[in-house]
C-alpha cells in the first residue's frame, strides 16, 4: 500500500523486537534495521553550507530525534513512508509536496547531531533515509539540540513564494535554552544575534510547526516537558504520541486537517479504511483533538474566523 510514485512494500514491526532502550513491546521491522545501519555520515547530509530548498506548494520537513530513547522512530518512518506518501496523494490531502528527512541529536555529545536530507519525492526518499546515522546516544540532562535544528531551518531553508511548509519535530525531551553561537558556526549556520528560533521559525512557515511528543524515555509524559513545548509552539501544536506505531497516523491527521481536506471525524474514516484498529483510531483522535478544535471555524458577526494558534482568518479552516 503506497503511492503510485513510491513503489515499495510497507513493512510491519515484529512483536518480538524492542523499542529503543525503554520498552520491550514495540519495534521496527528487521528490514528497516538492516537498511538504516550507516555509521559514518554521507557528505550530502552535512548541514555545513547546505541550503534546504523546495519549490513545491507544501514542503514537509520531518526532524527525527535519533538519540537512544527515540532511535526507532527513524526505522518506523522508513517502514511506513510509502504509506504516508501514498495516502497524501491518494486521499488528496496535498496536491504539490515533497519531503525532507532530517535528524537531530545532542551537539554537546554526538558526532552527528544535525543531519540534513534534501527534499525528494517518491522512492528517492529511501536513499536519504538510508544515509541517516542513528547514533542512539544524546545527552543525559533532559535536553537535546532541537533549538539548533530549528535555527538551521530558520536560516538555511528556501521556499517558493506562497508556499505553506509543514515542519514536524519528533522527540521526547526539550531543547537547550539558547542557540550556541559556536555550534551554529561549526555547522555553517549564519549567526547574527541571540534569538529564540522556534518563534521565528513559526513565523517563517506560517505557524505550521509541530512537536510530536513521545513519552520521556518511552515511559511516561512529563508535565514540565509538555508545558515547555506548549509555550514554545502552542498547546494544539504539541501532539502526544500515545502509541509509537501511530506516528504516521498522527502526521497524516495533522496534514489532512491543516489542508481542510478532512475534519477529525472524516479522518477517522480514512484510518478505518486502511485497517487501523479501534484502539489506534481512538488514541490518534485523542491526540489530535486539541488541533481539531483549534481549526474548527466559528462565526463571528457574520464572518468566518478560525481559532488556529489564536490567529484570526477570513478563510474557512486553514487551507494549504
Amino acid at each position: 500500500m503506497g503511492g503510485f510514485s513510491y513503489d515499495r512494500d510497507v513493512y510491519s514491526s515484529s512483536s518480538s523486537s524492542s523499542w529503543g532502550s525503554s520498552s520491550d513491546s514495540f519495534g521496527a521491522s528487521s528490514y528497516s534495521k538492516s537498511r538504516l545501519s550507516s555509521s559514518t555520515l554521507d557528505a550530502s547530509m552535512l548541514p555545513n553550507g547546505k541550503i534546504l530548498e523546495s519549490k513545491t506548494k507544501n514542503p514537509i520537513i520531518i526532524v527525527l530525534d535519533v538519540t537512544g530513547s527515540n532511535i526507532d522512530f527513524a526505522r518506523v518512518v522508513y517502514d511506513k513512508l510509502p504509506m504516508f506518501y501514498g495516502q497524501i496523494e491518494q486521499k488528496g490531502y496535498l496536491k504539490d509536496f515533497d519531503i525532507a528527512i532530517c535528524a537531530v541529536g545532542d551537539a554537546y555529545h554526538d558526532n552527528y547531531p544535525l543531519q540534513i536530507g534534501s527534499f525528494a519525492k517518491g522512492i528517492e526518499l529511501d536513499s536519504w533515509l538510508e544515509k541517516l546515522v542513528l547514533e542512539g546516544e544524546g545527552g543525559s540532562f533532559g535536553e537535546e539540540s532541537y533549538e539548533l535544528a530549528a535555527y538551521y531551518l530558520l536560516q538555511n531553508t528556501k521556499f517558493s513564494d506562497g508556499s505553506e511548509p509543514i515542519v514536524f519535530f519528533i522527540g521526547d525531551e526539550i531543547p537547550y535554552s539558547e542557540v550556541s553561537k559556536s555550534q551554529a558556526e561549526t555547522f555553517g549556520i549564519k549567526y547574527t544575534q541571540p534569538i529564540e528560533p522556534f518563534g521565528a521559525l513559526r513565523e517563517k512557515v506560517k505557524d505550521n510547526v509541530f512537536m510530536l511528543l513521545n513519552k520521556a524515555c518511552g515511559k511516561y509524559f512529563k508535565d514540565d516537558i509538555t508545558e515547555h513545548w506548549e509555550k514554545l509552539l502552542a498547546p494544539q501544536h504539541v501532539v502526544k504520541i500515545n502509541e509509537e506505531k501511530a506516528i504516521i497516523d498522527l502526521m497524516l491527521g495533522i496534514i489532512s486537517m491543516l489542508s481542510s481536506s478532512r475534519t477529525l471525524e472524516t479522518y477517522k474514516i480514512d484510518m478505518k479504511s486502511r485497517g487501523q484498529t479501534t484502539a489506534r483510531i481512538e488514541g490518534v483522535s485523542k491526540s489530535l483533538e486539541s488541533l481539531s478544535t483549534a481549526l474548527v471555524p466559528v462565526k463571528v458577526n457574520g464572518t468566518i474566523t478560525t481559532t488556529g494558534s489564536g490567529k484570526k482568518s477570513t478563510q474557512k479552516g486553514k487551507r494549504l
